[in-house]
């Protein structure tokens, strides 16, 4: 996955303590809010005349430190640790109420202001919170797990869920409810863990890369993987978890190998907290008071309701509509060739061929998405000033070319695009395969992930053949990996053929197998 990340130190003087992203009210795009440790919550906006951002005006302002800002579409609110065990939530018209009190604090004296009338409950001092988007607020305290009702304020208390090592292990750092599995991740500095809320507590807590006390940074499968100080986690699609560990932006995909995606992308002491943003954008207020912003094309996990809704596989129906609407087919042929519509590309336009399908595209779409059209529509090849300016994919499959064409439209309205590749299993090889062609970068990174998720023991051999012979070194090395951890699953007459077939890929797999 190909990632860019940009520091932002913050204007007037202030220090972020946590972001988050809400829908805006009244319609519009998404609203990422930056909450500063002096109190001020202020919209993160486009501006300079670099396309940066800076922080806009302040909406309202709320005293002491606060973090750990999420939003709860239940109560259509932002939650936010208010100071040690209280919690506080701003509504959609910027207001800020004390949603819960700790009775520690509230012994010793009690809250004024917007605290003034929350609900006192059993807090002691909040680690981490998250919100898990049906009405619940996750909760690190001391070394517990917590749920807070948002509607009713309503604790309960996780039972088997503390870390296993005691108070002597550490707390939870990090929390990030799994909307894909309804579980919950968590995480001291060392260990990633995956929690289950429902059923029997004894084993609920299962540690899933990492160790209780080893400290590290190196990638690897499960728990040979290490961490140093993990600070923050979010679910991402695809099965992935992005793990800010020290100054390292980390990755748990879905076969459980962590892998190192940006290195010294943050100071040494970490990110506070990562949210996704616009766009696919990836933003981690830092503990040094900055932000960070890393484009990556990244999507929001899928809630397990809407998973069970969906249908279970992408249909070749979305591919024949794509089709319909962008390449629909000749109704006679033109003087100008054969095949594809008639019509002439527009003013501005490129007609691209592609098999037997012309298709018609804006120049500046496909010259700002993909590296090889912009060589392609340069000056120097010749016909940049022609309106009738065509470029010809003879060998490419239309098929996967309408799922590419829609993907750059995409990127260019700044939709997250990940979710726009919805390409039919069948599918999957020709379109990875001709984004690289195109030098798709975001396209090959989500391509990758969906084939690899797709993988299996009986295929995985198969799988890493086509990756080796089509130069995908990513998709390559993750099922490779993939391959290792289930190779007494593998089938030996398909080892041979692969030997034969791939020797440099089959040593290389024989190597990772004798090391694991």
């Amino acid at each position: 996955m190909s990632l860019i990340c940009r520091t932002i130190q913050l204007d007037r003087g202030g220090r972020a303590a946590g972001l988050v992203s809400r829908p805006r009210p009244g319609g519009g795009s998404d609203q990422a809010l930056v909450f500063l440790e002096g109190g001020g919550i202020h919209e993160l906006a486009p501006g300079g005349n670099d396309g940066g951002f800076q922080l806009g005006p302040m909406l309202t302002r709320d005293s002491d430190h606060k973090g750990h800002p999420c939003y709860d579409p239940a109560t259509q609110a932002v939650f936010f640790q208010h100071s040690f065990g209280d919690v506080h939530k701003l509504s959609a018209g910027n207001q800020v109420r004390g949603f819960v009190r700790s009775r520690v604090r509230n012994a010793a004296g009690g809250a004024a202001g917007a605290g003034a009338g929350a609900a006192v409950v059993e807090l002691n001092t909040i680690s981490c919170l998250a919100a898990d988007s049906v009405g619940g607020l996750w909760v690190s305290d001391w070394g517990h797990i917590r749920r807070l009702d948002t509607q009713s304020g309503e604790l309960t208390t996780l039972e088997g869920a503390r870390t296993p090592r005691g108070s002597g292990g550490g707390d939870w750092w990090a929390i990030a409810p799994d909307p894909a599995t309804g579980t919950l991740w968590t995480a001291t500095r060392r260990a990633l863990c995956r929690v289950r809320v429902e059923g029997d507590p004894q084993g609920r807590v299962e540690l899933v890369a990492g160790d209780w006390e080893k400290a590290g940074s190196t990638d690897g499968s499960d728990t040979a993987a290490r961490f140093g100080l993990i600070t923050a986690l979010l679910p991402v699609c695809g099965g992935r978890l992005l793990i800010a560990d020290g100054p390292s932006l980390r990755c748990l995909d879905a076969h459980g190998d962590v892998t190192t995606l940006l290195r010294d992308c943050f100071p040494q002491e970490g990110a506070a907290q990562i949210a996704l943003l616009w766009s696919g954008l990836l933003g981690a207020a830092l503990r040094n008071g900055s932000l960070a912003l890393i484009s990556g094309d990244f999507a929001p996990a899928v809630p397990v309701v809407q998973q069970q809704q969906k249908e279970p596989m992408p249909s070749t129906a979305t591919t024949e509509g794509l089709l319909s609407l962008l390449a629909p087919p000749a109704t006679g042929e033109g003087p100008g060739g054969s095949g594809g519509s008639g019509a002439s590309a527009p003013a501005g336009g490129v007609t691209v061929r592609v098999g037997d399908r012309a298709f018609h595209a804006h120049r500046s779409v496909l010259a700002a998405c993909s590296e090889y059209f912009s060589l392609a529509l340069a000056p120097a090849s010749g016909f940049v000033e022609s309106s009738a300016a065509e470029v010809a994919l003879p060998d490419a499959d239309p098929a996967a070319f309408v799922h590419l064409l829609s993907y750059m439209y995409g990127t260019c309205m700044g939709l997250a695009c990940v979710q726009l590749l919805s390409v039919p299993p069948g599918l999957l090889r020709p379109t990875a395969a001709l984004a690289g062609r195109l030098r798709l970068d975001g396209a090959v990174a989500a391509l990758t992930a969906q084939l690899a998720a797709a993988s299996t023991p009986a295929t995985v051999l198969s799988d890493l053949a086509w990756a080796d012979a089509h130069d995908m070194t990513e998709l390559a090395e993750r099922l490779r990996a993939y391959a290792v951890r289930k190779r007494k699953a593998l089938d030996p007459d398909a080892l041979v053929a692969f030997g034969e077939q791939c020797p440099q890929q089959a040593a290389k797999l024989l190597r990772a197998s004798m090391q694991a």
